[in-house]
C-alpha cells in the first residue's frame, strides 16, 4: 500500500473517530435539549432525537464501540506509515509519531468535543444520519460484546467474592435511625428520608383534587352557558359530562382553549382517560402523565367519578411539607389548651397520625376522608359559621365557608376522665 492511498485512509478514519467523539459529547448533553426537541415538532428526526434523550446510554454504547475499533485501527495504521513509508523517506520515526499523535488528539477527538457541547442537537442530526445505516451492523456487535464480557467476568472473577445485594428498605430505615441516634442527623432530616419512603406507598386518592371541587359542565347546556362556565372556571380544566356527572365525555382546558380564541369547546375537547383510585401515584406519573398536561381522572370502585388529578397536584402533596398550601404554616394548627384550627381539607389518617384521634370511629362515614366531608356529612346539610357538632372525642365549630364548601374548623378535645380527676 502506497504512502498516499494509507494517508488518505488515515485521513477518513480521523474524519470518522471526529464524528464518533463529537457525538459521544452530544450524547452526554442530550438531556439539555428540551427547547430544540420543541423546535423540531414532530418529524421522524424529532421523533429519534426524543428516542435519543429518553435513553441515550443504549446510543453511547454503539459510538463508545465504534471509538475503540476506529482508535485501534488509526493506531495500527499510523504505526506502518511511520515505520514504512515515512522512514523510506527519512522521517525520524520518534518526531513523526509524536506530531502524528498530537494532530490525531487534537483533530479526532478535543476539537469534535468542543464543538459537540456547544451545538449538540446539530451534532446529533449530523450522527443519526451516519450511524442508523450501521445499526445492523453494531446491535449485533454490541449483544457479542456483552455476552463475551459476561463470559469473561464468570470465569475470571474468583467464586468467593460475594455480589452486593440492594438494601432492603427495613434496613435502609434501621440505617437512617442509627444514624440519628449518633447524631449525623437531626430529627427533621429523618422525617424527610422517610416521607420519601412512603411515596411508594402513596395512592392517586391521597392527592387527588375531589369531586367536589372539580369545575363541571354539562355537554347538554346551552352554547352561551357553557362559554360562561369555561370563562369564570377558576380550575384550568373542566369536566364535561352526559346524563349525569359520572357519565364523564370529556375534559376541556380553559387555556388551551382562550388561547384559540373561544372556538366551539367541542372542537378542543379531550378523551378521559380513567384510573382506579387506588393506583400508586409513582405508577402514574410513569404511564399516564410522563409526557402530557393533561389530567387524569379518577374512578372509584363503582365506576363513578372520584376526583382528578395532574403532575402539579401530585408535586403539591410531595412538596407541600416545604412550601404548605394557600401560604399557611400548616394544615393543622395548635391553638393551645387542646384547641386546634384545620383546613376543611385536613386528612382523617393525618389527624389520626398527629393528634391520636380516630373522629371516624363507630361512625359510618364511608368514602369521606377529610374533615370537612365528616362536619358535612354528619350535619346533613351545607353549614353555617359557627354550627357546631360533637365527634366521639372531639367538638367541632365550623369556622368558614366557601362556595358551599367548608374551608376551615376548630377542634377541641374533650378533656379524659383522668385528667379531669387530676384536675380536681
Amino acid at each position: 500500500m502506497s504512502l498516499l492511498v494509507s494517508s488518505l485512509l488515515y485521513l477518513a478514519l480521523l474524519l470518522l473517530l471526529a464524528v464518533i467523539s463529537a457525538t459521544e459529547t452530544a450524547i452526554h448533553s442530550a438531556r439539555d435539549m428540551e427547547a430544540q426537541l420543541l423546535a423540531a415538532g414532530e418529524g421522524a428526526v424529532a421523533k429519534k432525537l426524543r428516542a435519543i434523550t429518553a435513553n441515550p446510554f443504549a446510543q453511547l454504547h454503539h459510538t463508545l464501540l465504534l471509538s475503540a475499533a476506529l482508535n485501534l485501527a488509526l493506531a495500527a495504521l499510523g504505526l506502518w506509515i511511520v515505520t514504512g513509508p515515512l522512514r523510506a523517506l527519512g522521517w525520524n520515526a520518534w518526531l513523526t509519531s509524536s506530531v502524528l499523535f498530537l494532530a490525531t488528539v487534537l483533530l479526532g477527538d478535543m476539537a469534535p468535543k468542543f464543538f459537540a457541547a456547544r451545538n449538540p442537537s446539530v451534532v446529533l442530526l449530523g450522527s443519526l444520519r451516519l450511524l442508523h445505516p450501521l445499526r445492523n451492523v453494531l446491535d449485533p456487535l454490541a449483544s457479542l460484546v456483552d455476552r463475551t464480557t459476561d463470559f469473561l467476568l464468570q470465569k475470571l472473577v474468583t467464586r468467593h467474592i460475594k455480589t452486593r445485594m440492594p438494601v432492603t428498605r427495613d434496613e435502609f430505615e434501621t440505617l437512617v435511625e442509627m444514624r440519628q441516634e449518633q447524631g449525623l442527623l437531626d430529627s427533621d432530616e429523618s422525617a424527610m428520608i422517610h416521607e420519601a419512603l412512603d411515596i411508594e406507598a402513596l395512592t392517586v386518592r391521597d392527592c387527588m383534587i375531589p369531586r367536589v371541587d372539580l369545575a363541571l359542565m354539562s355537554s347538554e347546556d346551552a352554547p352561551q352557558k357553557a362559554a360562561a362556565i369555561l370563562e369564570k372556571s377558576a380550575s384550568r380544566f373542566v369536566i364535561v359530562y352526559g346524563e349525569t356527572p359520572d357519565s364523564v365525555e370529556g375534559v376541556l382546558d380553559t387555556a388551551a382553549w382562550k388561547l384559540a380564541n373561544r372556538p366551539e369547546w367541542r372542537t378542543l375537547m379531550h378523551a378521559p382517560a380513567f384510573v382506579p383510585e387506588t393506583m400508586p401515584v409513582l405508577e402514574v406519573l410513569e404511564h399516564h402523565l410522563q409526557g402530557s398536561d393533561q389530567p387524569v381522572l379518577i374512578a372509584d370502585e363503582y365506576g363513578g367519578l372520584e376526583g382528578m388529578i395532574t403532575r402539579r397536584e401530585i408535586a403539591d402533596w410531595l412538596l407541600y411539607e416545604a412550601a404548605p398550601w394557600h401560604g399557611e404554616t400548616s394544615e393543622i394548627r395548635d391553638l393551645g389548651n387542646g384547641r386546634y384550627l384545620l383546613d376543611g381539607g385536613t386528612r382523617l389518617d393525618h389527624l389520626r397520625e398527629e393528634l391520636a384521634l380516630d373522629l371516624n370511629l363507630d361512625l359510618d362515614v364511608g368514602g369521606i376522608d377529610t374533615i370537612g366531608g365528616l362536619v358535612f356529612n354528619q350535619l346533613g346539610h351545607v353549614p353555617k359559621p359557627g354550627e357546631r357538632i360533637s365527634i366521639n372525642d372531639a367538638d367541632i365549630k365550623v369556622r368558614r365557608i366557601v362556595r358551599a364548601r367548608i374551608q376551615e374548623v376548630e377542634l377541641r378535645l374533650k378533656p379524659k376522665p383522668d385528667e379531669d380527676a387530676a384536675d380536681a
